[in-house]
This record gives C-alpha cells, structure tokens and sequence, in this order.
C-alpha cells in the first residue's frame, strides 16, 4: 500500500492498494474471522458473520427505516468520527424482505469494506463524521464508480463474499467439468453458467458473481 494524493479533498493523501493486496487484506480478514467463529471457513459466508465483523470493528450496527429518498436508493452508509468506531447503519426493508437477501449481503460486505479499509484514516486525518452513502450502484466496484473509497470498499465486498482463492477453487472444478478453459467471453453460454455455479455456492447475485469473475479475469470482452 502507499499514500497517493486524494483528488476528492477529504483527506491530505489516501491509500492505493494494488489488486494482489486487497484481496489478501479481505481474505485473510473474513476467514480468520470465521475459524475463529466457526472453527472452520464456512462458505458461503453466514449474513450473521457479517453482522458480527460489523459488531466487532464497529460501534454499533444500526437499522433504520426510510434511507432512500426520490433521486437515490440508499441501501446503507458508514459514518466515521476520529477516535471512535465507525457507525453502519442498514436499510431496514433489506432485513425484511427476504427476495433482497443477496442486497443486503452485499451491503454488509460493502460496509465492512469501509470500517476494514477507511477507519484508520479519519484516526489519522480527523476529518468531518459525514456518512459515507452507498447506493447500488457502489456496491459493485464497476468502472461506474469513480469515488476511491466507494470503489474500495465495492470490490472489498465482493472479496468477503467470495474470497478469492475458494473462487478460483471452484472455477477450477467448473472447468475441468465441462473440459473447458478460462477465460471466457462474458456473453457466452459458459459465462453464464459458471456466473450462475458461482452465485449459488456463495449465496451472492449472478450479477455480483459475474463482476467478480470478471475482475479475477474469468470472464473477457
């Protein structure tokens, strides 16, 4: 990791992580977390873990009804305060409408991103306690999002959710079933297939896995 320049003005200079480290930092978090909880990795990752990561780094976990307004969908946000832990608060209709469970998954994970990658430099910098708002947009770490922390903290989620190295165990095991190789063309039958095998074995959106296999680089224009 080194300090850049933070062009967006919150703090003086801001992490840049390369790919390789922010998917050890995410992965070395979630399964320590879970043999530790568990006593082994549990995959797909537990909504509960998640919550738990949240309780442990965080101050509280907070669910509130109403965060959407008319211009955006508000799924959650990360409020930081120097010295402190950082408060996540979850829209409530994600914990109540079991067809959004995979949103609410990938909004956990997208909030830990935050607390995991972005407390130490409100400690560091000590800069205002606004919350940082993520809409869907975010939570996918696509070439869409052009906020540093919103992108970290999107492919952060992604990582949580599907470690890399179980990933790339199961994309093996796909492949070598259908005696095929990767990468594939995004919009190919196998594509689709192995978004969908990937989706199920980690309870994640096929829309989630296919950004996910597409940044490991399983699936090309």
């Amino acid at each position: 990791m080194k300090m850049i320049p933070d062009k967006t003005g919150r703090f003086p200079a801001r992490p840049h992580w390369e790919i390789e480290e922010l998917e050890r930092k995410c992965e070395e978090a979630i399964t320590a977390f879970l043999e530790h909880r568990y006593g082994f990795v549990r995959i797909p990752v537990p909504t509960e873990a998640l919550t738990e990561l949240i309780e442990r780094d965080g101050d509280i976990l907070d669910v509130r009804p109403n965060l959407s307004d008319d211009k955006y969908e508000v799924f959650g946000y990360t409020r930081f305060e120097r010295g402190k832990k950082p408060v996540v608060t979850i829209a409530r209709e994600l914990w109540e409408r079991r067809y959004r469970n995979n949103r609410l998954r990938m909004t956990l994970g997208h909030e830990y991103g935050h607390v995991l990658l972005h407390t130490w430099l409100y400690d560091k910098y000590g800069a205002a306690a606004e919350p940082q708002l993520c809409y869907w947009q975010s939570l996918l770490p696509t070439e869409r999002v052009v906020d540093w922390m919103e992108w970290q903290a999107g492919y952060a989620g992604g990582a949580l959710l599907m470690p890399e190295s179980f990933v790339r165990r199961a994309a093996a095991a796909f492949f070598r079933d259908r005696k095929e190789t990767a990468p594939v063309k995004k919009d190919s039958a196998t594509a689709s297939a192995l978004a969908e095998r990937i989706a199920l074995a980690f309870d994640v959106s096929v829309e989630a896995a296919r950004v996910r296999l597409a940044k490991l680089a399983y699936l090309i224009d």
